[in-house]
């Protein structure tokens, strides 16, 4: 999908038509809009977002939608509208999307008339006539899918998220959705059915002294669907949560208070730490229970090895273990009958009888290696007990010192609690009373998820064990073990399915990982610093150093640049992936990025860097901008890819109570 031109029509703050062109190119595909706050930078985001999915986000809302002027313009008894009209190519073909609002006036009151239009046209390349797509927000939805849409328009500032612990989600979300894998889910969805069909069929060949078992798994099965609900629920809830935190942080972070705006920068870096410390305690003890599993199970026996120590010893000192002589070379010179000293050796006689007193005290080669060993394990596990502490005593230390650390944090946290509920801004305090509720509402679905998590795990360990006894009982007749094989086929094919499912995701997060760090590479500041996607689906920054720096100092700039490279992965891979859709439902293309202040929060160095390297992210790359933003080095890397710069200005009325609005010029 490349954008070709976009128009807005009496849309919040745009009056009558305002209409941009795009139309990129290979070597300049970069698309500037840029005004001052205020002038409507985050409309033209939402721009994109009403038109191709019927939305807005805050501070706009869908009922204020009907451009001011135009309101107080529109005469009694007619018809105006606000609309939103994108046109785009996408495989070669050519499509305009329009949504639409009618508005009439009636009694001096402008009310919305009829529902919402949406509709998109597509362009006969032969004749150029248009022909109306059946189901326009299903065609959309295999495009760019809405659950997809953060990652192709965004602002900028914001998206630092995905480099924090809480961004593991939607990372990996993003990955599930990209990849589209419909398919198999729909597999894995008629597997279980199928296996459900058979389970019940099979009881009919089954004793029923067994039927029990049948009743059993039926039982676990009803139980794990209403876990799997209520888990759902849970999710849905701390996403719906989380959503209104994001949305009280946003208005603290533009709240006209320079103090408060800072405190809540201070909260927002000091959380993301605190989740960071809790993350590496986790890790850490993890690490622990690891060691003790592998290693401790020799500190039960430890308590022998002295005595088995001493006891070999002894042997040893008495001439028993190792034997310097050896029974196969006595046997030897028996059998030649000649002692080593030359003397002849008869039975009966004294020589012969002195060998065979020193055969009786002789060692086999056996026992000698056994002792061998023995003595070699006991004196290692000595030394690997020695270690053993040493070791557990020093992922132990790590971990109280994160603990301190987090500790001193949460104080920070609660001071900065205590000053936002000093402030003497009303708003700030009622959104800060319901923030508190919010985390409280939080800590509560966060321990509850991770109950029904360890309940779905539990019974879908109980299933597998009852399901394997079902498949080992006796059936009845040729029928029965017919039925009991295709049960068997199914229950295979499921597990085949899964492992394919899990191969897909593990491939493409090593593919996108990659990526990632050739983007970061090329727009980051520090040398020594790379990003990675872990296996945890975690973006993290780390440093390559040898010197022990914290790969938990992360700057705000360099958490933006790594959700860029993410985005740019994923744009990259909807570009390949269009080559290779047999198992998804969502198709792949050349998608844009269109990004809302994509400078505000970076470094100069960082600015830089990111304006020379703006253009390689995707095909097409959109960017509305601040005029403080838009500084001379910025414009300077960027100006070599720009295809067209367009100014956002106040529109001049004689009187601004009739409504504020803003226009829209092509700069030359």
């Amino acid at each position: 999908m490349i954008i070709t031109e976009i128009k807005c029509v009496n849309f919040f703050r745009f009056y009558g038509d305002c209409t941009i062109l795009c139309n990129p190119t290979i070597d300049r595909n970069i698309t500037v809009v840029r005004g001052e706050n205020g002038m409507g930078k985050t409309t033209i985001l939402n721009a994109f977002y009403f038109c191709l999915y019927g939305d807005v986000t805050p501070p706009l809302f869908l009922s204020k939608m009907l451009n001011e002027l135009a309101n107080h313009e529109l005469a009694e008894g007619n018809n105006t509208s606000a609309k939103v009209e994108i046109s785009f190519t996408h495989k070669d073909n050519e499509y305009t999307a329009v949504r639409e609002r009618l508005y009439k006036k009636t009694n001096g009151v402008v009310n919305q008339v009829g529902e919402e239009s949406f509709n998109v046209f597509h362009k006969n390349p032969n004749n150029g006539n248009s022909r109306t797509i059946y189901d326009p927000d299903g065609f959309f939805e295999g495009i760019i899918p809405n659950n997809l849409r953060g990652f192709f328009f965004f602002d900028g500032e914001r998206i630092d998220r995905l480099a924090k612990i809480d961004g593991r989600g939607e990372i990996k979300d993003a990955i599930l959705n990209i990849l589209g894998l419909t398919k198999l889910e729909y597999m894995k969805e008629r597997f279980e059915e199928l296996e459900k069909d058979l389970a019940r069929e099979l009881k009919k060949y089954q004793a029923d002294s067994n039927q029990d078992l049948n009743d059993r798994y039926e039982v676990k099965e009803s139980q794990k669907i209403k876990k799997k609900d209520e888990l759902a629920q849970v999710k849905a809830s701390i996403k719906l949560a989380s959503e209104n935190i994001e949305r009280i942080s946003a208005f603290l972070l533009t709240c006209n208070s320079a103090s408060i705006q800072a405190l809540e920068n201070e909260r927002i870096a000091v959380t993301d730490l605190i989740k960071r410390i809790d993350d590496d305690i986790k890790k850490f003890n993890k690490e622990i229970i690891n060691h003790a599993t592998r290693n401790f199970k020799h500190s039960l026996v430890s308590f022998a090895f002295n005595d088995v120590f001493t006891y070999l010893e002894g042997m040893r000192e008495k001439g028993q273990l190792p034997s310097d002589i050896k029974e196969q070379f006595i046997d030897d010179l028996i059998m030649k009958r000649r002692c080593i000293c030359e003397r002849e050796l008869i039975e009966g006689e004294a020589p012969y009888e002195a060998v065979m007193r020193k055969r009786a005290n002789a060692g086999r080669s056996e026992l000698d290696n056994a002792y061998i060993k023995i003595t070699a394990y006991i004196t290692q596990q000595k030394e690997s007990m020695k270690r053993f502490f040493e070791q557990y005593f020093g992922i132990h230390s790590e971990i109280i010192g994160l603990e301190k650390q987090k500790d001193a944090q949460e104080k920070r946290l609660a001071e900065i609690k205590k000053d936002f509920d000093a402030s003497k801004i009303e708003q700030v305090k009622m959104h800060e009373n319901e923030r508190e509720q919010l985390d409280e509402d939080l800590k509560r679905y966060y321990k509850l998820e991770g109950r029904l998590d360890a309940d779905i795990e539990d019974i879908t360990k109980k299933m597998e064990r009852i399901s394997q006894e079902i498949q080992n009982l006796e059936v009845r007749g040729a029928q029965g073990k017919a039925v009991k094989q295709w049960r068997n086929n199914v229950l295979q094919l499921g597990q085949l399915n899964t492992e394919i499912h899990t191969y897909f995701i593990d491939t493409t997060r090593i593919n996108l990982d990659e990526r990632i760090r050739e983007v970061f590479d090329s727009m980051k500041e520090k040398e020594y610093r790379f990003a990675r996607l872990t296996d945890d689906f975690v973006l993290e920054i780390t440093n390559n150093l040898d010197d022990g720096d914290d790969k938990r100092v992360l700057s705000t700039g360099e958490g933006q640049i790594a959700s860029l490279a993410f985005i740019a992965s994923l744009v990259s891979y909807a570009r390949e992936k269009t080559h290779f859709n047999l198992l998804s439902d969502f198709g792949g293309g050349d998608f844009p990025i269109v990004m809302d202040s994509p400078f505000g929060n970076l470094s100069a160095g960082h600015k830089q860097n990111v304006a020379r390297e703006i253009g390689n992210l995707a095909s097409q790359v959109i960017v509305v901008v601040s005029n403080e933003q838009w500084s001379a080095s910025v414009e300077a890397s960027m100006q070599p890819r720009i295809n067209a710069m367009y100014m956002m200005s106040d529109g001049v009325i004689d009187d601004q109570k009739m409504g504020e609005h803003t226009i829209v010029r092509r700069q030359k």
